[in-house]
């Protein structure tokens, strides 16, 4: 049953509590609307799922007004949906409350009031409370978090890119990783980090429609993100108002009032931009709505020109691009389209700083002395520290540090070139070459004699030309004397490929399927599941061109090209669906070709002036800029050709030298820095912890009453029992989850969930946990010689609180992860001589039926002890705040002092952004000098 929700109505929400109270400021349209003051948030949920507990004060209970002291409820009256409490003051008279009036920092059921009412949990649920502080604040404080919890292979690269982004505050990227780089994970590493941060909640990922299930998929399964597919049957189910196709008289004010905006009822979206871009209504209710982050895929494909001339798809992408704090744009091929496309990509993340296309080719120009200059403080940093240019560059106070310590500071000085000049900043583009682990590519050249008329056309006139094609016949041969093993096959054309595919499959008996662009996206991801599949999948998957963009088929051993693109970028596409990181064996590629044919030539030119089957080619659109009327006429002539080839070779080892400086020099030292990405890849192993896990979920289950059962070696089954603690349990489906705590066989076990610290059961059931009032208060006998029967200890743990917004990542400034207090009642603290774990072992249960008796002779002690569990906390606040104020600054005045050397030198860098930083800085030192040390959870230990 839905709950009534209205405006100025105060909740809280059950997920993120820390926000303080919340109040509605709209709810209509099926959705709701939220603001948190304190946290200084807002958030927006679908009516039907918002996970939000209305908040409503009892009789005797005590209320605040904002900045103002207590009071305490009288009475409640209800108003327009909203409560309004009758409240007294110190002098005893009576107020009307609105509860929008009501202070926005709360707290409910603390410890301390459970404790001493009596409202006690078993012992195991508060070592369960206890245990869940210390793993919960240590995930929160790790280096590695954000990352943790991604069921991907620590590939360095990747990781180091997703941090670098996810550090800025709104990161606006072009990530143009070469193929197989695996920029999907790129975008998902960032997406994760900034979603767990807080930092977004409303994300939109445009992708060609041949892509949208694949995002759906791998957001899914490898970082636990679910988005909702949107097309243009889903908006019309939430959407039901006037199509703008009709051509029914309308009135365009009263239809936009009555429509709803179907891209409001979900928090996390994938579309494809081809529907949007091709549906103006829906490109605009697309516009209208508010996003966080805005992700596309794919993005060589928008089309601009500097005369003004844009597509469809460019024009819905700018108008996003300016509205959206946070973009991240993928391509392999970047410049594709010319240096005029790659610069329309860049204006996209900031028109400001690439105001014009000549300006950014005038800029590219002086790339090389920065690259050369990088180059000899790697070379030879002592050198390099009396070069005043390099000196001049730097910037004092690091310049005098390098010229008095060259070897000390080299990497300080490399990694501040790095990051003060070219376009590091908005681009990334890490390369083959310099990453490595990649197989080889083996060519396998297949001519075959044209006894018809030497002409090498892929669609016959006849429906029965595979029959008489004689490629098809090596095919059937090929396939057949390779059983074991699976071939990809992609051709231009969707007839063609359905044609081959049909004849194969159903005439010749091979285990087949198709993949071209007139299926639905649930056709192509079954037939690349068939294809995938290791005991019965296809042996042979035929493509059309649609195949060679964003899906990954690594696994198969042979990839074969039944005909030859113009675009040598799309060649790479095809070679990168098997030619990709991780991948073990070598990747073969068979051309079969008529001898005699423009096939035959542009094999010769592929071949040989740009040597595509021997490394990823990225010099093709250059190569084609220069050549291609030439390599249009040789197409028709061998000696042409031959003759094409060797005045080509030349240039293409001059545009290879080039890729090696300047600019793109300066952007693979800046895409992936060896030794940070080496660093954070340990911390990723090291806070790993999977054995702790392992112990922590066995606890967690035991204490709600979940099923337990090792699976196997690192992984267990977690199931619902009939005796749970509640009727749910975060994440846990009706028919239980398996999952590892090894990353290796995540990965390789699509069935099996990857358990780590930021897996959504184990994040959310921490939560519940630390932020409601499970195990919070408890009551122990102590056995101990040398004390007093009759004696009491407490034991507090402090959990900090700061009121402010997420995206600080305030936390991480903290001195601790947490702190434990252990009184006795003369206010020892005696937590240095007994631990928590020593504690447990000795800890007693005492039998419920005495407990009301016992606190009722106990009452005032126990008040008496827990108010100096309170001083405690408050000298240890003081201390705390002291150290994070401290941690705070000093980063913050390192991060502005490099802030303001990129603003010198570094148009990218704007004034306005540092006096945001300015500013955020003031609020983060607010936020921390405000810090609470709450008493989290108590335990009362009475001498026996």
């Amino acid at each position: 049953m839905s709950q009534a929700f209205a405006n100025g109505q105060r909740w809280i929400s059950m997920t993120e509590p820390d926000l303080g109270l919340g109040l509605i400021v709209d709810a209509e349209n099926r959705r709701i609307t939220i603001n948190f003051p304190a946290a200084e948030e807002e958030r927006t949920y679908a009516i039907d799922n918002a996970p939000l507990s209305r908040v409503r004060f009892e009789v005797g209970e005590s209320i605040s007004l904002q900045g103002e002291h207590s009071l305490v409820v009288r009475d409640i009256q209800e108003h327009n949906q909203c409560f309004v409490y009758l409240a007294e003051d110190d002098n005893g008279e009576l107020h009307p409350i609105p509860e929008q009036l009501l202070g926005h920092e709360i707290q409910l059921h603390t410890a301390k009031e459970r404790l001493l009412s009596g409202q006690l949990d078993d012992p195991k649920r508060f070592m369960l409370r206890a245990s869940t502080l210390a793993v919960r604040n240590q995930a929160r404080a790790s280096q590695s978090r954000g990352i943790l919890g991604a069921r991907v292979d620590l590939i360095p690269h990747q990781f180091h890119i997703a941090r670098q982004a996810a550090q800025r505050e709104h990161p606006r990227l072009l990530l143009a990783d070469e193929v197989g780089l695996g920029k999907t994970i790129e975008a998902g590493l960032i997406l994760h980090q900034l979603h767990l941060d807080e930092r977004v909640n409303r994300v939109l990922i445009l992708v060609p429609d041949s892509l949208v299930n694949q995002w759906l998929v791998e957001m899914r399964r490898r970082f636990n993100l679910n988005f909702s597919v949107f097309d243009e049957e889903r908006c019309q189910e939430l959407d039901p108002s006037r199509n703008e196709d009709s051509t029914v008289f309308y009135d365009e004010d009263t239809e936009r009032e009555r429509e709803q905006n179907p891209f409001e009822t979900e928090q996390f979206i994938i579309a494809s931009i081809d529907w949007l871009s091709a549906n103006p209504k829906r490109g605009r209710q697309l516009s209208e709505a508010p996003w966080d982050l805005l992700v596309i895929d794919e993005a060589h494909h928008l089309q601009w020109r500097e005369n003004g001339e844009v597509d469809s798809g460019y024009a819905l992408a700018e108008t996003l691009c300016r509205a959206i704090p946070s973009v991240l744009l993928l391509t392999a091929t970047p410049e594709s389209t010319g240096i005029e496309g790659h610069f329309a990509r860049l204006r996209l993340l900031d028109p400001d700083r690439y105001p014009s296309l000549a300006a950014f080719v005038e800029e590219q120009a002086g790339y090389s002395d920065i690259s050369e200059k990088v180059d000899a403080v790697l070379a030879s940093p002592d050198q390099a520290a009396s070069n005043d240019d390099i000196l001049a560059l730097l910037g004092e106070p690091l310049a005098g540090e390098f010229r008095n310590n060259p070897q000390a500071y080299q990497q300080q000085a490399l990694e501040t070139l790095l990051d003060r000049f070219g376009t590091g900043r908005s681009l990334f583009r890490n390369s083959r070459s310099v990453v490595g682990g990649f197989p080889k590519r083996k060519l396998h050249e297949h001519p075959i004699d044209n006894s018809a008329d030497g002409a090498d056309t892929t669609a016959f006139a006849s429906e029965d030309w595979p029959a008489q094609d004689a490629r098809v016949s090596w095919l059937e041969t090929f396939l057949l004397q390779r059983q074991e093993e699976r071939a990809l096959l992609i051709c231009a054309d969707a007839q063609t490929a359905i044609d081959l595919e049909h004849y194969l499959r159903l005439r010749r008996g091979v285990a087949a399927s198709v993949f071209h662009g007139g299926m639905s996206l649930f056709e192509r991801d079954r037939a690349a599941a068939y294809f995938a599949d290791d005991d019965s999948g296809a042996q042979l998957l035929v493509c059309s061109e649609i195949g060679s963009e964003g899906r990954n088929f690594q696994f198969a051993e042979h990839l074969i090209l039944f005909d030859l693109p113009d675009n040598p970028d799309l060649l790479e596409q095809r070679i990168g669906r098997l030619d990709r990181i991780g991948r073990k064996q070598a990747v073969h590629i068979h051309v079969p070709y008529f001898n005699d044919s423009s096939t035959a030539r542009l094999l010769l030119w592929y071949r040989d002036a740009l040597r595509i089957f021997d490394e990823p080619c990225t010099i093709g659109a250059a190569m084609l800029d220069a050549f291609g009327s030439q390599l249009e006429h040789a197409l028709s002539s061998d000696a042409a050709m031959a003759e094409l080839v060797a005045q080509a070779c030349p240039h293409a080892d001059k545009l290879r030298a080039q890729l090696h400086s300047g600019r793109n020099r300066l952007l693979e030292l800046n895409s992936c820095r060896p030794e940070q990405a080496r660093q954070l890849i340990a911390s990723v192993e090291t806070e790993q912890r999977g054995a702790q896990l392992a112990d922590y979920l066995e606890q967690l289950a035991d204490q709600f009453g979940l099923e337990h059962e090792d699976h196997s070696a690192e992984t267990v089954i977690l199931r619902p029992g009939d005796h749970m603690v509640s009727d749910g349990f975060p994440h846990l489906p009706a028919d239980g989850i398996t999952g590892t705590f090894s990353r290796e066989k995540a990965l390789s076990r699509e069935d099996i969930a990857f358990f780590s610290w930021e897996h959504p059961l184990v994040r959310d059931a921490m939560e519940m946990i630390v932020t409601g009032d499970f195990g919070s208060a408890c009551i122990s006998t102590l056995a101990v010689k040398g004390l007093p029967a009759g004696s009491l200890l407490l034991e507090g743990f402090l959990n900090p609180g700061i009121q402010a917004p997420s995206a600080l990542q305030l936390d991480r400034y903290l001195p601790d992860r947490y702190a434990r207090v252990l009184i006795d009642a003369k206010g020892r603290e005696l937590g240095s001589k007994v631990s928590h774990e020593q504690l447990n072992g000795l800890c007693q249960t005492i039998k419920r039926k005495l407990i009301p008796a016992l606190l009722r002779q106990i009452r005032e002690p126990l008040a008496n002890l827990i108010e100096l569990a309170e001083n405690q906390a408050q000298h240890l606040e003081a201390d705390w705040r002291t150290q994070a104020l401290e941690n705070y600054r000093q980063q913050r005045h390192n991060e502005r002092v490099r802030l303001c050397e990129l603003a010198r030198l570094n148009p990218d860098v704007s004034d306005r952004e540092v006096a945001h930083f300015d500013a955020q800085t003031v609020q983060g030192e607010t936020a921390l000098g405000r810090l609470q040390l709450n008493l989290n959870a108590l335990r009362l230990a009475i001498i026996s």
